[in-house]
């Protein structure tokens, strides 16, 4: 009981639930990211050459799910980690733009490279949540989320959606887009989303799958990427992530037919080959997931979450929720608890661990 109130036992739903909503609220102040792409893009008299966008875990993948709409601006866009940077600083340029990304801003390699980045006088703009920590205090140029957490330490959901919204939005700033990409149909695609997902995952979520391949490529390969990093955050389950083509020559000859197969598909011609792939996994029996949409079916796999017709470019705003939606009922499943993620931090020596690799800053600090 808190001020007389009691907890909601499911914040993570709760999360989940509130996207659209949350993307709303930033369709509303899309001028804002905007107005900070474009002061990114005209900072220097000379002409922009490429847009570096760095950070880790959803800041890399929000970066690569935006790559398709830059390119179809005409945007020389690369999402690179913090250590690409770091270790390829020789190559940055003058000419160079780049963008950070770090909700709590503390994540050591994304402040490094923000501060190399800072050493050689190049352009940065940070995006936070809040005051955004070290990064916050280190970059020029901030721009904040100022998305309100329902729950500490939840894995990220709506914070992805909002990270992923207001980089859309940046671009569209840098390439002086004439109208804003984001709009509300894409909110309404986000509750047929959780509403089909609803239907779909219950059925299939209790079965003893030993592990998770997501497959996609173009816009959606970021999204295989979080998706994947949803999975584990949130379940003891082996997940990993890939090409849908790269797929057939590695991963596929190490894996158990007791693995689910996801394949995200919001483009035609992915979707064509994703039937083949579908139909040719379904001789050894394993069980395949298709994010699909009506413009794009996947008919051959054996379960479908079928989302309305979507830009591809701008897919993965929707094509996350689904998969956000598979971890916590896998976790359910399997006997975690997804919503307060206790298996992470009760293994003390991991979590510790966890911090020397990325936080040292937080060590201690119990978070």
């Amino acid at each position: 009981m808190t001020g007389g109130s009691v907890m909601n036992p499911a914040p993570m739903l709760e999360d989940v639930a509130r996207q659209p909503e949350v993307l709303a609220s930033m369709i509303e102040r899309s001028g804002e990211f905007r107005r900070a792409g474009g002061a990114l893009a005209a900072e220097r008299a000379l002409p922009l050459r490429r847009v570096l966008v760095t950070g880790c875990g959803d800041g890399l993948f929000a970066a690569q799910a935006a790559s398709a709409h830059a390119a179809g601006l005409g945007l020389d866009w690369r999402a690179v980690g913090p250590m690409e940077l770091l270790v390829g600083a020789d190559t940055l340029r003058e000419t160079d733009r780049v963008i950070a990304i770090s909700m709590s801003g503390n994540v050591d390699r994304t402040v490094e490279a923000a501060t190399l980045v800072q050493a050689r006088g190049i352009p940065l703009l940070a995006l936070v949540n809040g005051d955004g920590g070290k990064l916050g205090k280190l970059a020029g140029t901030k721009v904040s989320l100022d998305l309100a957490d329902i729950a500490g330490f939840l894995c990220g959901t709506a914070s992805y959606t909002a990270t992923l919204s207001a980089l859309l939005n940046v671009v569209d700033g840098i390439a002086d887009a004439e109208t804003p990409a984001v709009s509300a149909e894409l909110a309404e695609a986000q509750r047929a989303a959780l509403a089909a997902s609803d239907t779909v995952l219950p059925a299939m979520t209790g079965a003893p799958f030993t592990g998770v391949r997501l497959l996609s490529a173009g816009a959606d390969a970021g999204t295989a990427a979080y998706g994947a990093a949803k999975l584990v955050e949130l379940t003891r389950l082996p997940s990993w992530s890939a090409d849908l083509e790269e797929f057939a020559h590695s991963q596929y000859w190490s894996m158990p037919a007791t693995d689910l197969v996801v394949v995200i598909s919001a483009h035609p011609v992915l979707a064509g080959y994703a039937v083949e792939s579908c139909r040719a996994l379904s001789v050894l029996g394993v069980t395949t997931l298709a994010i699909d949409t009506a413009a794009a079916p996947v008919e051959t796999a054996t379960h479908r979450i079928t989302l309305p017709p979507i830009d591809p470019a701008l897919a993965p705003l929707v094509t996350a929720l689904p998969l956000q939606l598979l971890a916590y009922r896998l976790a359910e499943a399997s006997g975690l608890n997804p919503n307060t993620r206790r298996h992470l931090k009760d293994d003390e020596t991991r979590f510790r661990v966890s911090r020397l690799l990325t936080r040292r800053s937080l060590l201690g600090t119990g978070l």
